[in-house]
């Protein structure tokens, strides 16, 4: 789940082609290079001064541009009061669905809870104790409406890992109105406030502080192209999760895969803004063809489905280990069988009957998920990203042995002083 839009989109062709490995990786590799377009960067460059010399008044006046013109300072900031004021509002069918998503969030959530590790070797006792963030901005992207899923994802792991406090923020609708549904995620997860801005200038809000928004420790979660150079820009200065670009999908899938299953799964993945990548992998003729033949009817952005040709299933997964996206979907029962040697991506989700989009909302898995190749190193939002480690030294026991073997290495090194610190405690 990235970035956001609010653009008119062109609409796919019927004329969907189908291309081979050697096409598949050019493409994955333009989509890693577009990641952090230097226009982009420079603009987020530039917005980041803005807020550190003017604070609130520089934010409002990106709202004003880009959100709603008639906004003021004092619609910036919604309190807690509000925002459960407003979950009120929240239609029952949905407030539901919320609790819903949260408990499968929790319950997975949970079992990833850090537990200290203490170590006694030697002349030392070593602990490695975990220490929740005191306070972490969530970014939530919009698009026509606000992503309370999100909310819900950056939220749920946040209170697990037992943070002090989390600021969201969320970029300001058209009319300038308090979404309930977004209200009601927000209230469910604790929220201490959320500031109705985006794009580069929040993230500068969050990074350094305002008058309305003290800083933070760490920035997490999706946003557009001008979130995600600013989060580069500032992190430096503040923790980041990861940089989100475009949204991506690779299916991998063997020619007993359900062809309207793949062409859903697809269908939704184009529906993300900013520029997403959905692609088809497969060995079998027939099962192109007809997702071919589907995917040009589908309402969704040009050019953003490709499908292509692999000799086999197995070359097709190492093309996708290779391109590490956000997403990957095996698809059909041979596929399937492949699933322990899936590897380097975001998120795999395994079998037809997984769709992708569970793992947006309700599989209780984390959809805040590494793009344009990061996979390769990077990982979704857990609990551990919320919380840091301090290391804890004890002596406890007889040092000799200890203190000639660091003494010997610290005087070969020209630390002199280290050795004798050491040596006073022999």
């Amino acid at each position: 789940m990235t970035a956001e839009t609010r653009r008119t989109r062109p609409r796919a062709t019927a004329d969907v082609r189908v291309g081979d490995l050697a096409a598949f990786r050019a493409r994955a590799a333009h989509q890693r290079q577009a990641a952090l377009d230097p226009r982009v960067v420079e603009h987020a460059r530039r917005t980041i001064e803005a807020v550190r010399r003017r604070g609130d008044a520089a934010v409002l006046a990106g709202v004003r541009r880009f959100d709603r013109r008639e906004a003021r300072r004092e619609d910036l900031w919604v309190t807690p009061s509000r925002l459960a004021a407003a979950a009120r509002r929240c239609p029952h069918e949905l407030s539901r669905a919320i609790d819903h998503a949260k408990a499968a969030i929790a319950a997975f959530h949970r079992r990833q809870r850090p537990r200290a590790v203490a170590h006694r070797g030697g002349a030392f006792r070593v602990d490695l104790v975990p220490e929740p963030l005191g306070r972490v901005g969530g970014c939530v992207p919009r698009g026509a409406t606000a992503y309370p899923s999100t909310a819900l994802m950056i939220g749920v792991p946040a209170g697990v890992a037992g943070v002090g406090e989390l600021v969201l923020v969320s970029p300001m609708p058209f009319d300038g109105s308090l979404d309930p549904v977004l209200a009601y995620a927000a209230t469910a997860v604790g929220a201490a406030g959320l500031y109705r801005a985006g794009g580069a200038a929040t993230v500068a809000a969050l990074a350094y502080g305002t008058a309305t928004l003290p800083r933070v420790d760490k920035i997490v979660g999706p946003g557009n192209a001008y979130t995600t150079a600013a989060k580069w820009l500032v992190s430096a200065d503040v923790g980041i999760d990861a940089l989100a670009g475009p949204s991506e999908l690779v299916v991998v899938a063997s020619g007993d895969a359900d062809p309207e299953a793949i062409v859903l799964d697809l269908g939704a993945q184009a529906e993300h803004g900013g520029g997403p990548f959905a692609a088809l992998l497969s060995d079998d003729d027939g099962l192109l063809r007809a997702v071919a033949a589907a995917v040009g009817r589908l309402d969704v952005p040009a050019g953003t489905i490709a499908l292509y040709r692999a000799p086999s299933l197995e070359t097709a997964l190492e093309a996708a280990a290779e391109a590490a996206p956000e997403h990957l979907s095996l698809a059909g029962r041979a596929a399937e069988r492949l699933h322990t040697r899936a590897r380097r991506a975001g998120a795999v989700f395994v079998g037809t009957r997984t769709a992708v989009a569970f793992g947006d909302y309700v599989a209780g898995s984390n959809h805040v998920l590494p793009t344009g190749g990061t996979a390769r190193w990077a990982s979704g939002l857990r609990v551990d990203d919320l919380v840091r480690w301090t290391t804890r030294v004890r002596a406890a026991g007889s040092p000799r042995a200890a203190v000639r073997a660091g003494a010997a290495v610290a005087r070969y090194e020209g630390m002199t002083h280290h050795a004798a610190s050491m040596e006073l405690r022999g």
